[in-house]
């Protein structure tokens, strides 16, 4: 079966819903640009593929049918459904826009401080941050770059690693007064998040056996639990990385030196088809300016 074949053409529907709404051929035919005989013509033909009058004409006026009425709803709530569609593809036709898909932590922690930068050093871009959370196929997907937490960077991508992820202990600053020594942390409230990486491991690498470092609350979401750790609620193992930005206001702090690769990196996924558009390049170039910052920093 056809799908849609009962659909009228669009400019008979447009004709239709002015002329049921201003109960005039005439008129309807000045709203939509066309003529008197041409609205007239149109609704017979539209009457014609219905399979039944919607008009009752009386002289040089018009009424609705009770089957026009019913119709005239449905076609005013479509009309009105695609004319938001079109305003809804308005953000689609800005000029420099550049979409940039990051993880939220990233989003959050790293990438939003940092757009007024971005603006700065690239006037002409216009950012569109997806976090959407999906899986990056820049064959299927308008995404322009792509930033991730991986390992290595997919094979068959243009590359660039912004920093390596290195995890240490964070904690408001009036907690982390109170832990002057890395088995303090046994005593403290810990916060937890799910990863290869955990407290184990950080206790590991200062020489502490874990004990019963398992205890505390636990979060699958990174800023979360950094969101968490600003409101005392614990001592967080966190990506420096991220929790660096906290860390310069105050809201965290550092305790102890010591910290641990998390074995992965943050790095940022372009492709050569993408990178012809300047506006993408330069952003590209700044997170390659922003990643060397990092790294002399």
């Amino acid at each position: 079966m056809v799908k849609f074949r009962h659909i009228p053409p669009t400019q008979f529907l447009k004709g239709f819903e002015a002329a049921a709404r201003l109960e005039s051929f005439s008129r309807a035919a000045e709203e939509v640009g066309l003529t008197q005989s041409a609205i007239s013509h149109q609704m017979r033909l539209l009457e014609g593929q219905i399979g039944q009058p919607l008009f009752l004409r009386i002289g040089r006026e018009v009424r609705l049918t009770d089957a026009g009425r019913d119709y005239h709803r449905t076609v005013r709530r479509c009309l009105d459904m695609m004319e938001e569609g079109y305003r809804r593809l308005e953000p689609y036709r800005k000029p420099g826009s550049v979409v940039v898909y990051a993880p939220q932590d990233f989003a959050r922690r790293w990438l939003l401080p940092r757009l007024p930068a971005l603006r700065a050093a690239v006037p002409a871009c216009e950012p569109w941050l997806d976090t959407s959370g999906v899986t990056v196929d820049f064959e299927t997907m308008e995404v322009d770059i792509a930033l991730i937490h991986a390992h290595e960077p997919p094979s068959g991508c243009e590359s660039l690693q912004i920093a390596r992820d290195r995890l240490s202990p964070v904690a408001k600053p009036a907690l982390a007064a109170a832990l002057h020594q890395p088995s303090d942390l046994l005593q403290a409230p810990l916060i937890h998040e799910e990863g290869p990486i955990g407290w184990a491991d950080w206790l590991a690498h200062v020489g502490i056996e874990a004990g019963k470092a398992w205890k505390g609350t636990n979060f699958s979401d990174s800023d979360i639990a950094l969101a968490a750790a600003e409101l005392g609620q614990g001592v967080a193992l966190a990506s420096l990385f991220l929790a660096e930005g906290a860390i310069a206001a105050g809201a965290l702090a550092q305790p102890f030196a010591a910290a641990v690769d998390s074995g992965r990196a943050w790095y940022a996924l372009s492709n050569a088809e993408r990178l012809k558009d300047g506006d993408v390049r330069d952003v590209w170039c700044w997170l390659g300016q922003q990643a060397a910052e990092k790294e002399t920093g």
